[in-house]
């Protein structure tokens, strides 16, 4: 949405699909609260780019669908991402930003629909798996979350996402 631009990205916050639909109702509610928390941590875009990167729909009022945030919660990102999963025959479509369109517009956060079903996207988890997860250093009373949620630094010139 909004055309082409090159973002470097220093901070990768990470939902895995898979362990989030396993979440009870309220854990996915808490983990939503969490990454509130995470967003707070971000005073300024510039210093720390950070992608929020997660499947579903970002927003949504139906947990099963995506990550319950609210705004506020994510209005320090500098781009977020829609991952579309399927999980227990669930195949959400993406909101594509809709759920905030205008407050993303305002803000100039840059939105992301992802699809690693279809040929020529790539979102590499190899990375995110491979890098230390900060989760339980810079939240400690969250750190039970550590398997479903990843705060992870990027070395520069690491590429996480890849379209042809």
């Amino acid at each position: 949405m909004g055309g082409s631009i090159v973002q470097p990205i220093a901070r990768v916050i990470a939902v895995d699909a898979q362990i989030f639909m396993e979440l009870t109702l309220t854990d996915k509610y808490e983990l939503a609260r969490i990454i509130g928390r995470l967003n707070r941590f971000i005073k300024a875009r510039d210093p720390i780019p950070t992608l929020l990167l997660g499947p579903g729909r970002w927003g949504t009022s139906t947990p099963r669908l995506g990550v319950p945030v609210r705004f506020a919660e994510i209005n320090a990102m500098t781009a977020i991402a829609e991952v579309a999963f399927s999980a227990g025959g669930l195949h959400p479509e993406l909101s594509f930003g809709t759920h905030f369109f205008q407050d993303l517009v305002e803000t100039g956060i840059f939105y992301v629909a992802l699809n690693p079903e279809k040929e020529g996207c790539l979102v590499n988890t190899g990375i995110l798996m491979a890098l230390p997860n900060r989760l339980a250093e810079l939240l400690p009373d969250d750190a039970r979350f550590d398997e479903v949620l990843r705060v992870v630094d990027l070395p520069q010139g690491y590429q996480l996402l890849a379209t042809s």
